[in-house]
């Protein structure tokens, strides 16, 4: 299988030529001079509330196609097509979705098979005369598919809401006393992350392999205060490729081990007026969670300093793949 990314690329790539962030944080490296103060995006006391909303919404996501009823999960997101590219039984579906305006885009496409490398999908079908109405918290598409090649033509009913896009794409394999995490951090992974607490006492240490980013910082920060609250060694293995809020997970780690060859990427994030986080003064109130955050788990000192390192590291649009001196001055546990 290639990477999520890499096969996202070829997905694209078959949705455009037949039809048609992140985490990180003001510039500079100077330690917080104002008083520091604790701020949670979510607050603790709502988690509880927030994942049982989220579950809620995971149930009312529905694929109905030639007549029988899938689930659908996230696979990933295009911000520039405008496209949110879900999974199911058979394939993939490319959903219409402005981002910039948060509504949807009456239209589908459907991909069907697994794709890799030169291999061709086994049937695409385009959306026809689709609509979108939206109930309650719900954005629910339908009309018809037409198959490219056969022109049969087959009805179409699927519905989504936010929990689809803040949900992540993280998954999590547990090998004896090790778990093995990849995707997209999200909703999800904060659930992964607590169940793998719960039931797999045995697992003191957490890999993380393949991970691009967070879709849903708010909750991520969460995520991380779950990891060091059991006193979880985190380890980026040779071959790791981790960035952004993966970064703010591994950071989290009671222990931090890094091996050659991995990849640590952090970069600034965006935005708050249009401004990204390192155009904003450090005073700014827009830093106080991720301070928090980073205070609660590398120190009232350290904390901050490696938060705004990331915002000078690189903008948003970009990312800074961290040397050995900067991982054994900010992360890797001495």
């Amino acid at each position: 299988m290639l990477y999520i990314k890499q096969f996202l690329s070829v997905i694209i790539t078959i949705f455009i030529t037949i039809s048609l962030q992140a985490c990180g944080g003001s510039s500079t490296k100077n330690t917080v001079v104002k008083e520091p103060i604790d701020v949670h995006l979510i607050k603790p006391s709502d988690i509880a509330a927030y994942i049982e909303e989220f579950k809620q919404q995971q149930t009312q996501l529905e694929l109905q196609f030639e007549g029988k009823q899938y689930q659908i999960s996230l696979f990933d997101i295009s911000f520039d097509n405008n496209l949110i590219i879900a999974k199911y039984e058979l394939g993939y579906i490319a959903i219409g979705f402005d981002f910039s305006t948060e509504q949807p885009i009456a239209s589908l496409r459907f991909i069907e098979g697994e794709i890799e490398g030169e291999a061709q999908p086994d049937r695409i079908l385009d959306g026809t005369n689709i609509e979108v109405e939206e109930q309650e918290n719900n954005y629910i598409y339908s009309g018809s598919v037409i198959e490219t090649t056969t022109q049969n033509m087959f009805s179409v009913r699927l519905v989504i809401n936010s929990s689809i896009l803040e949900g992540g794409t993280s998954t999590i394999e547990v090998i004896e006393d090790m778990a093995f995490i990849n995707g997209d951090l999200g909703t999800s992974t904060y659930i992964q992350i607590s169940d793998l607490i719960q039931n797999h006492p045995e697992v003191k240490t957490l890999v993380l392999q393949q991970i691009s980013g967070s879709i849903n910082d708010a909750i991520n920060m969460h995520t991380g205060r779950l990891v060091r609250s059991a006193q979880l060694t985190t380890i980026i293995p040779a071959g790791g490729d981790v960035n952004s809020g993966g970064v703010d997970l591994f950071a989290a780690g009671f222990e931090r081990k890094y091996e050659q060859g991995g990849k640590v990427g952090v970069h600034s994030w965006c935005c708050v007026g249009g401004k990204p986080a390192d155009k904003l003064s450090k005073e700014d109130s827009a830093h106080d969670a991720q301070l928090t955050y980073f205070r609660d788990i590398l120190g009232k000192e350290l904390g901050p300093e490696f938060y705004f390192f990331t915002l000078d590291a690189a903008s948003f649009e970009t990312v800074h793949v961290m040397n050995q001196a900067e991982l054994e001055q900010y992360l890797i546990s001495k």
